[in-house]
């Protein structure tokens, strides 16, 4: 029988692809946004959902393996004013640990057996790293006996787009904690970008990893843009040893990779730009941000009802959004835990 999830502040669903490719069902979505509304309705229109987290009963919501969610992080983040977890938006953090805690109250702790939260690396340095502590203690207030974090940067994960988050698993069944390898989420401290994590038992290091090789990175750009690929096979030799997306011989478009979910979070308003080959500045598409996250082409484009929303909706949502092979990766490792102890 197939794993089962439930996403709170599910977005567009680039969490809760991650998941389905890994072999999870989805039973359930929590999200309030309209516009986001009208794409799970497209994507998922069988998966029963709720509007605002608020209003959602942990006992009255289906009981599954795993419940996902990617708090709002604009409190902690580097680039707003962090009002960190007391903030009006983070704060809804705390509403997803009750949720948590009523779904177990109504299993008598048997659902769910895991969580993975979600959110901006500032996360671990809001409120003098205070905050995160906040979270780590009131997962484990919840029933969580184990749990581990991993800062993961999208781009050693097969799509060309600097982007670190923070991901923390936590299992709340002592006898599957059992089967949990040390650590959880394998990552190389020695992976530019990827060096930090922890579990409370201390931290850790593997030699499993995520690949980040140059083959890995031109298969990314090949099956992401098709033709394009063209333009970066003469840059594949200096990869290895920068360890970084080929540049299209130009630094620019780095820079630009690097930074663009800063700028898709902002909207229309600010514009993000890469240079074509005639070195001509463009602005990004929404299909390319939908790659840049590694969903389908057109995933944002089109309603519940078949119209299409504005570019607007779609820039802001790729911004928000969970880049879909890091969220599969981190589904694959719980799963081996799960698989290994049936």
């Amino acid at each position: 029988m197939a794993l089962t999830f439930g996403s709170l502040f599910a977005g567009v669903g680039g969490f809760d692809m991650g998941f389905e490719q890994a072999g999870w069902d989805c039973k359930f979505q929590v999200e309030w946004d309209k516009n986001c509304q009208q794409i799970l309705n497209k994507h998922w229109p069988d998966v029963p959902k709720w509007l605002d987290v608020s209003d959602v009963n942990g006992a009255e919501i289906p009981p599954v393996d795993c419940i996902i969610f990617g708090s709002p992080c604009q409190d902690l983040s580097v680039a707003g004013k962090r009002a960190g977890l007391e903030g009006e938006r983070s704060g809804l953090f705390h509403e997803a640990v009750r949720i948590i805690k009523e779904m177990r109250n109504a299993t008598y702790g048997t659902y769910p057996q895991w969580t993975v939260w979600e959110n901006v690396p500032g996360a671990l340095s809001s409120n003098n790293g205070r905050d995160f502590g906040t979270v780590i203690n009131e997962m484990a207030e919840a029933g969580a006996c184990l749990q581990e974090y991993a800062v993961l940067d999208a781009q050693y994960f097969g799509i060309p787009q600097r982007r670190r988050r923070v991901f923390l698993a936590s299992c709340f069944d002592p006898a599957t904690a059992k089967y949990c390898p040390d650590p959880l989420l394998p990552v190389r401290a020695s992976l530019p970008g990827d060096t930090k994590k922890g579990r409370t038992k201390g931290q850790n290091t593997a030699d499993e990893t995520p690949a980040s090789t140059e083959e890995h990175f031109y298969l990314a750009f090949d099956t992401q843009f098709g033709s394009n690929a063209n333009v970066f096979k003469d840059q594949i030799p200096t990869l290895k040893a920068t360890q970084q997306p080929p540049s299209v011989a130009y630094d620019e478009y780095n820079n630009s990779i690097s930074e663009i979910h800063h700028s898709l979070r902002a909207g229309t308003k600010q514009s993000t730009g890469v240079l074509e080959s005639t070195m001509k500045v463009r602005r990004l598409t929404p299909i390319e941000c939908e790659r840049l996250m590694g969903w389908p082409d057109d995933h944002t484009k089109h309603k519940a009802d078949g119209t299409e929303q504005a570019e607007t909706h779609r820039y802001r949502q790729c911004g928000n959004g969970v880049a879909t092979p890091v969220a599969r990766w981190v589904a694959e490792q719980i799963a081996k835990v799960e698989h290994g102890k049936r």
